[in-house]
C-alpha cells in the first residue's frame, strides 16, 4: 500500500470533525443570541435586536427549531404571540430536540414582560 493512502481515513475524519464543529457553532449563535435578549428582555425586544434576529432567520445554518425560537422572539410583545405559543409548545415536548431549544421555548412560552427569576439562571447557562 501506498503510504500516502494511509493517510486518507485520518483526512476524512478530521473533514467530518470540522463540518461538525461548524453545524455546533452556528447552533450555538442563536442559542446564545435568544438567550442572551432574553436575559435582558423587558417586554419587546429592541429595533436593533429585532435585526440581529431577523439575520439569523434568514441565515441558511439556522435550524428549522432555532427558526421557532427567534421568529417568535421577534414577536414577543410582552408575551409570545398566540400564533407562536403551539410552536413553542411542540418544541418544549419534542425529545429530539437539543435540552438548550427545549429550555428557550419553555422561557418564550412562560414569558410574562420578562424572564422569571428562575428561567434567568437556566438562560445564564446557555449564554457563553
Amino acid at each position: 500500500m501506498k503510504p500516502w493512502l494511509s493517510v486518507l481515513p485520518v483526512l476524512f475524519f478530521l473533514l467530518m470533525l470540522g463540518h461538525a464543529g461548524g453545524v455546533a457553532a452556528a447552533e450555538n449563535k442563536a442559542v446564545h443570541t435568544v438567550a442572551g435578549i432574553l436575559l435582558k428582555l423587558n417586554h419587546y425586544p429592541s429595533a436593533s435586536e429585532k435585526e440581529t434576529l431577523q439575520k439569523l432567520v434568514d441565515a441558511k445554518a439556522t435550524s428549522p427549531q432555532e427558526r421557532v425560537l427567534v421568529q417568535a422572539l421577534i414577536n414577543v410583545q410582552h408575551t409570545a404571540s398566540a400564533t407562536d405559543k403551539p410552536k413553542l409548545h411542540t418544541l418544549m415536548q419534542d425529545e429530539s430536540a437539543p435540552a438548550s431549544i427545549r429550555t428557550l421555548a419553555s422561557v418564550l412560552y412562560n414569558l410574562n414582560h420578562t424572564a422569571s427569576d428562575a428561567d434567568k439562571e437556566k438562560l445564564k447557562r446557555l449564554v457563553p
